[in-house]
């Protein structure tokens, strides 16, 4: 009870030295606090301090000391480690393992010369007392009668003496330090003026009666206004408009209705009045913005820019006061006569003015809002003709918003961002995040909380363009390609020219002048830093190369070195090896058929996990089984993987699955060469075997006509196009982008976008339909044979080989081992007959061949996506097929 009474109370004390909070300010604060507290602390899981490794540590530092011939710095540890232990207690572990997790490169940076600040300062006993100081503070330094000896003769007298005496000493008295400093000094009285004109001082009394002067009364008692001639109206309208106390106004600008200017109607007064009267209001809002702090450098910059055209005003003003105070020519006293000549002032401060009053008036106004509303203002008043007013603003908005270039340009030179700076458009991640995601996931455009991005509206053409440069300094100087300049490169001045216009000619609205200037500002640091990047991907990354290991590997643009590579799987299928998704197998047979090309053992391939399920008897029998999970892997570098995006590599996979599934189609057709039935032994023209032979003109036909229009009018011509792309692209943002557009181009193209997955799934159709038109026909043929051997079994076993009606192109004991299998579990169909399965398989392909077609040319009447053309193309020629069917 006594440790948790100590510790409630040790609690209490820090929460209310931390949080300035005590339980008689805010006691319900306070305990919430002290609850928190005290609950982290009971329910602390660290443990104490293990005491025999910190001794260790300071072991191993004394003995490193002396390694590296550092003995007085070993000998000083070890001296006050000695004198440590005869005062330690039980946190003295914990004391010296904070200090070892503070140390930084000790035997580097420690000094014994350090040592010596550590000791206590010797107390000063202070400046000797001398007689000179004496001297100098009792005034009587420069006094040399006072060392001279005294006439004590019968000439000289006591009174003499003492005269002579009290003369020294009033001098004493004048020439001390503090009669010295006094005499600087000055008092309210030398403040007095002597006036000796009493006449013109009560002349002066006289013309300022009115203003404590009484209103009188007329015969109904209602007060009556107090009569005052125009140049005291012109004098009160001066100070007002200097910001300075008057009677005729208040400090808002708000007019006085007690006075009356003589020879002048109470109409056409007020009017004047009310004309000076709202200048004074908005000068008023003006002067209050420039009293208000300001934390932030942009609105700071802000404050400065309208305190300096506030005092050119004054100025103006004080001009206007001298013309009616030191008159050297007629002057007109005139109210008209002042608004006129003020009038080419105010109008720039009218508008800026309301700018700053519509910035008050938002809820949650951005640092750089303002800089919006000059720059909209600026535009508007280009628009209405004022030119003064437009050069007023324009200046302005471009003196202010030098500041917000600062972040600006520091990211566009340095890639670095200032922590301080929350108005600008750009935010790195507080994470740190692996180097081929820096480029999309490091640096991003801040947005607000309703999506919209949080830069000023002028700037966001230019935000994206802004971002690449900076993130391509960032990556060059993760490559170590970053060359620093060692002096500023020359910048194309960031303001207005004399006659305000652009490239585009004197009437161009002010937004086409200030992006005319500001990319020409931009062009010189964004150029510089995207070339070299560009360069470097080209060269140093080999950017091309990979581009052609991709096309080689994914689109299988080399027909030989793809077969090489699928033929293998697809015989594994065949065979029903049950390990045919094996990742060593099936990454060693890619390394083989692809082993020529640069960089070869970054290639992959295995099986997502989904497909290990499927078993090897339906793989064989679909391309929907297996074939889709097989996933090629070609490792790239980080800064290729820039360029690349994780989502074009899926789509170059969702490509490479679709070519897997139609060479599958192709494979099963070309896989027995046709042998002729007289070589058989036997002669079979039914009609059965005439329409299977046709089914499979067609079938190739089908897929040729589909694997030509792939790698003639897609892949082939995208590819060259990219290329292109690519070394015309202005940065890396636009090869990204090209390349990104390359790829939903290609999955558009080859039919595999969302709006065709119906047709997919139909030509998915119609390769299946080639595996099964092969079954039958192998079924056909086991039945063909197995009535042979009813009929001539001596001269089958003579010579078997001679009724196989298909062998393989290739080894013969993949052929033997099919014929050992369980048929009925590998092929389809098996308890109908040869002429049943090949009617139904042609009423399908010309179901499927017109669904197609059809498809195809709805999708590209209706749709407007790029790739509509091709689709047209391809139902074209797949309607040959319907039309010879015909």
């Amino acid at each position: 009870m006594a440790f948790a009474a100590t510790l409630t109370a040790l609690t209490e004390e820090l929460v209310e030295v931390i949080t300035s909070t005590s339980s008689q300010s805010d006691p319900s604060r306070f305990n919430i606090l002290k609850e928190s507290s005290l609950r982290r602390l009971r329910n602390h899981s660290f443990l104490r301090t293990n005491q025999f490794e910190v001794q260790e540590k300071l072991n191993g530092f004394e003995e490193h000391f002396r390694i590296v011939n550092r003995d007085g710095l070993a000998d000083a540890l070890r001296e006050r480690l000695d004198a440590l232990e005869r005062i330690s207690n039980k946190w003295t572990p914990e004391a010296l393992d904070f200090l070892l997790r503070l140390e930084d490169q000790p035997v580097q940076k420690s000094k014994l010369s350090d040592l010596k600040l550590l000791k206590e300062p010797e107390e000063s006993p202070g400046p000797p007392l001398k007689w000179e100081d004496i001297a100098r503070e009792e005034g009587w330094e420069q006094d040399d009668d006072i060392w001279k000896n005294v006439n004590f003769d019968r000439d000289s007298s006591d009174d003499e003496y003492f005269e002579r005496t009290s003369d020294l000493s009033s001098e004493a008295e004048v020439t001390s330090p503090s009669t010295v400093d006094a005499q600087y000094q000055k008092s309210p009285a030398d403040f007095l003026v002597d006036s000796q004109d009493e006449h013109s001082l009560d002349q002066v009394r006289e013309t300022q009666l009115w203003r404590n002067t009484s209103p009188s009364k007329d015969a109904t008692g209602r007060p009556q206004k107090i009569t005052i001639s125009e140049f005291h109206v012109v004098r009160e309208v001066l100070f007002m408009l200097n910001g300075l106390e008057n009677t005729l106004f208040d400090p808002k600008g708000n007019p006085s209705l007690r006075f009356q200017m003589k020879h002048a109607s109470w109409e056409v007064y007020k009017a004047l009045l009310g004309s000076f009267s709202e200048a004074g209001r908005q000068l008023f809002v003006l002067r209050e913005f420039t009293k208000q702090p300001q934390n932030v450098p942009l609105l700071q910059v802000f404050r400065e820019a309208v305190e300096k055209r506030l005092r050119s005003f004054d100025i103006s003003i004080s001009k206007l006061q001298s013309r009616y105070v030191d008159i050297q020519q007629d002057v007109v006293v005139s109210l008209t006569r002042i608004i006129d000549d003020i009038k080419p002032h105010l109008q720039p401060l009218a508008c800026l003015s309301d700018i700053i009053q519509q910035l008050q008036r938002s809820k949650y106004p951005r640092p750089f809002h303002y800089l919006e509303l000059l720059f909209d203002a600026s535009g508007v008043a280009q628009l209405e003709g004022s030119d003064a007013v437009y050069e007023f603003l324009a200046t302005l908005f471009f003196e202010c918003f030098q500041v917000y270039l600062r972040s600006i340009r520091r990211w566009m030179e340095t890639g670095e961002l200032i922590d301080v700076d929350k108005a600008f458009f750009i935010s790195s991640s507080s994470s740190q995040v692996p180097m081929s995601q820096v480029w999309t996931d490091q640096f991003t455009l801040r947005k607000t909380t309703d999506g919209t991005l949080y830069v000023p509206r002028f700037l966001q053409p230019a935000a994206s363009k802004i971002l690449t440069t900076g993130k391509s300094v960032v990556v060059l100087k993760l490559l170590g390609k970053y060359q620093p300049p060692s002096v500023r490169l020359q910048e194309p001045p960031l303001q207005l020219n004399g006659n305000f216009a652009s490239t585009h000619g004197v009437f161009a609205p002010f937004s086409e002048v200030f992006n005319d200037i500001f990319e020409k500002w931009m062009a010189s640091k964004h150029h510089a830093a995207s070339v070299t990047l560009q360069r470097t991907l080209f060269e140093s990354c080999s950017l091309y190369s990979v581009l052609d290991a991709l096309q080689h590997v994914y689109l299988m643009s080399d027909g030989s070195r793809s077969e090489t590579f699928t033929f293998a799987i697809f015989n594994n299928i065949d065979l029903l090896n049950a390990n045919w998704h094996d990742r060593f197998n099936l990454t060693a047979l890619a390394h083989e058929a692809f082993g020529t090309l640069a960089n070869a053992h970054r290639i992959a391939v295995n099986v997502h996990p989904d497909g290990l399920t499927d078993d090897v008897k339906d793989v064989r029998r679909s391309v929907r089984k297996g074939l889709p999970f097989v996933r090629v892997i070609y490792r790239l570098s980080w800064p290729i993987r820039i360029v690349l995006t994780d989502e074009s590599l899926a789509q170059y996979q969702a490509a490479f699955t679709f070519l897997l599934q139609l060479r599958r189609a192709m494979y099963v057709l070309h896989k027995y060469r046709l042998v002729s039935d007289n070589s058989a032994g036997t002669t079979n023209t039914s009609s059965d075997q005439a329409i299977y032979y046709g089914l499979r003109t067609r079938f190739l036909w089908f897929c040729n006509t589909l694997h030509s229009y792939l790698s003639t009018l897609v892949l082939g011509p995208l590819t060259a196009q990219l290329h292109k792309t690519l070394q015309q692209a202005e940065d890396v943002s636009t090869m990204i982008a090209s390349h990104s557009a390359f790829a939903k181009q290609m999955i558009g193209e080859m039919c595999l976008g969302g709006k065709l997955d119906p047709i997919r799934q139909c030509i998915l159709d119609m390769f299946d339909l080639t595996i099964r038109l092969q079954d039958a026909r192998q079924l056909e043929a086991e039945r063909e044979q197995e009535e042979a051997q009813e009929l001539s079994r001596l001269s089958v076993m003579s010579s078997p080989m001679k009724h196989k009606r298909y062998v393989k192109s290739g080894e013969e004991e993949d052929e033997t081992f099919l014929f050992d299998q369980d048929r009925s579990s590998m092929m389809q169909d098996t308890e109908r007959t040869f002429a049943e399965v090949l009617s139904e398989i042609r009423a399908e392909f010309d179901r499927n061949l017109k669904f197609i077609s059809s498809g195809l040319r709805g999708v590209a009447r209706a749709s407007g996506d790029t790739a509509a053309g091709k689709w047209d193309t391809l139902a074209e020629m797949l309607e040959v097929g319907i039309q010879e069917r015909r």
